[in-house]
């Protein structure tokens, strides 16, 4: 199959581009990152310098492909709405005008558990969008990209909705959470008691390659991915933490002067333009203490999907 990976640059795009060459796919990987594609390009794969916004290349790139998995997006826990949705809802509805332009077969889009940011946090989240809208820019721009699939024919699309992705290359989950720790001690915002899923990046490639192999029946859905056992947070800063500095200790931090403080850094941000970039943020804060379990019985149901790997196998893999 011919295969075309946005954002191939960045931590999910390139292992995305990695598992479907070693699969034998022919893969084009579509990025911004000049060292990273010279990177990428050196170790044999094919891949361009393209932004969402250069509608001509990507036309030209898209020429004769089968399927576009569309894993370009700006995620960030702080910046500007702006760009959030120039780049995740519209480069989203670009991606799907040309793959419909051109009778590509299938987009599987990459979205983001964030878009359950205001969701009651005692339930365990299902597939359908939740009633009540994100506040994070981040978070409401993949809740309007996920609105854009709805603009086009159900058969043409899969969506990926996949909650804190960690593994081999991670640029995001784990280097965050890295900040937290050190020889001396990790830190745990409250106490550590809350249930949180993650996913590990083998389980995602998983679910990518489901979708990819999918039946007509399962297409025009967004599903839910996670490991699909949840873990108390706490435990896992400290599995994560040991890993590096096996006697270091944990030190809890109280919720509500963390999330207090974390607003007026956050407005800090605000008020420099963008030129301070907020080390915490009340988004950070919910990530880490806001009980996030997902659903994931669509895609095991339809895409035929099963997380075979634990959290703790998945830490294992990272060196």
């Amino acid at each position: 199959m011919k295969v075309i990976v946005t954002g191939a640059t960045g931590s999910i795009g390139s292992s995305i581009v990695d598992r479907l060459v070693k699969n034998g796919h022919e893969v084009i990987g579509l990025g911004q990152n000049k060292e990273k594609i010279e990177r990428l390009r050196a170790d044999g794969f094919d891949i361009r310098k393209c932004s969402l916004n250069d509608k001509q290349l990507m036309e030209e790139s898209f020429s004769n492909v089968d399927c576009i998995v569309h894993s370009a997006a700006f995620a960030a826990p702080f910046g500007f709405a702006k760009k959030f949705f120039q780049t995740n809802t519209e480069g989203t509805r670009t991606i799907m005008e040309i793959a419909q332009k051109l009778g590509i077969k299938r987009v599987i889009f990459i979205s983001s558990s964030s878009i359950f940011e205001k969701a009651n946090p005692n339930d365990n989240h299902g597939d359908s969008l939740p009633q009540i809208q994100p506040s994070h820019p981040y978070s409401l721009s993949k809740y309007y990209a996920e609105k854009v699939l709805n603009d086009f024919p159900s058969g043409m699309w899969i969506g990926l909705r996949p909650r804190a992705v960690f593994g081999k290359n991670d640029t995001t989950v784990l280097p965050r959470i890295n900040k937290l720790i050190n020889s001396k001690r990790y830190l745990v915002i409250g106490n550590g008691k809350t249930l949180v899923d993650v996913t590990c990046m083998s389980n995602f490639l998983d679910a990518v390659e489901c979708a990819l192999n999918a039946e007509d029946n399962a297409t025009g859905r967004v599903y839910n991915i996670s490991n699909g056992k949840p873990l108390e947070a706490g435990y896992m800063m400290s599995k994560i933490a040991h890993k590096r500095y096996p006697d270091c200790k944990a030190k809890h931090l109280p919720y509500t002067p963390i999330k207090v403080l974390s607003y007026f850094i956050n407005m800090l941000g605000y008020l420099s333009f963008g030129s301070y970039q907020p080390s915490l943020t009340p988004y950070s804060v919910n990530q880490l203490t806001k009980r996030m379990v997902m659903d994931i019985s669509g895609a095991k149901k339809y895409l035929g999907w099963i997380p075979k790997q634990s959290f703790e196998e998945g830490l294992e893999e990272i060196r």
